[in-house]
């Protein structure tokens, strides 16, 4: 279990644990306009009924793609993700001196293991991989928009497709664009989100290769 290696708030320590990414495809940033709600009765009962079974999913996998640009700088990273309620492990692979950094967290705090072996925590994902990576990426927003989620923070009624499924939403400075759905067991979860922070000129991309849900 993903808690034999996370802190709990009375300070037990983290132990790591080794994951693996690589690199892929550089991305640009371009300017996106805010769509309007124009979601159907239909769809917001849908969507009413999807919320409950989508936030029932406590264990989830994935590994895929994202593509993080922010001014002149871009990462092109692979990306593995382990969830088991509120613990999870992060695994990327790319520009990061030898290659993989190593994100293992939960609801108290993150630790990263860069690739020459160092070892930092904060209570923060986002702050954390930013500081040691340069890659500015939502981590705590993500884990609930990767599942078609809103997050427990979001204020603003987000936008729905015909189908009752998330189309885009703001949270904070950001901007989510639900751009596909994949069939996974039985259940409509994306496989692409583009994200954009625009005040900060950050563009994240996300293509999801591989789902699993459940134990692992």
């Amino acid at each position: 279990m993903l808690s034999n290696v996370l802190l709990n708030k009375s300070g037990i320590s983290f132990l790591l644990v080794g994951m693996s990414l690589l690199l892929t495809s550089a991305c640009t940033t371009v300017p996106v306009e805010t769509p309007t709600s124009t979601s159907s009765l239909d769809s917001k009962q849908t969507w009413q009924a999807r919320q409950p079974e989508l936030a029932a999913i406590k264990v989830w996998r994935l590994s895929g793609r994202v593509a993080v640009s922010q001014d002149e700088s871009a990462w092109n990273l692979n990306l593995e993700w382990q969830q088991d309620g509120d613990e999870y492990e992060i695994i990327l692979n790319g520009p990061f001196g030898a290659g993989k950094v190593k994100l293992i967290g939960n609801a108290y705090g993150v630790l990263l293991r860069d690739s020459d072996g160092q070892v930092f925590y904060a209570d923060n994902a986002q702050t954390l991989l930013r500081e040691h990576t340069g890659v500015n990426m939502p981590v705590e927003g993500l884990r609930y928009w990767i599942i078609g989620l809103t997050s427990p923070q979001q204020q603003k009624k987000p936008v729905l497709d015909e189908q009752g499924r998330l189309d885009y939403l703001e949270e904070a400075n950001w901007q989510v664009r639900f751009k596909r759905y994949t069939d996974v067991s039985g259940m409509q979860l994306p496989n692409k989100v583009f994200i954009l922070e625009p005040h900060s000129d950050i563009d994240v991309r996300l293509v999801v290769d591989n789902w699993k849900l459940g134990a692992f």
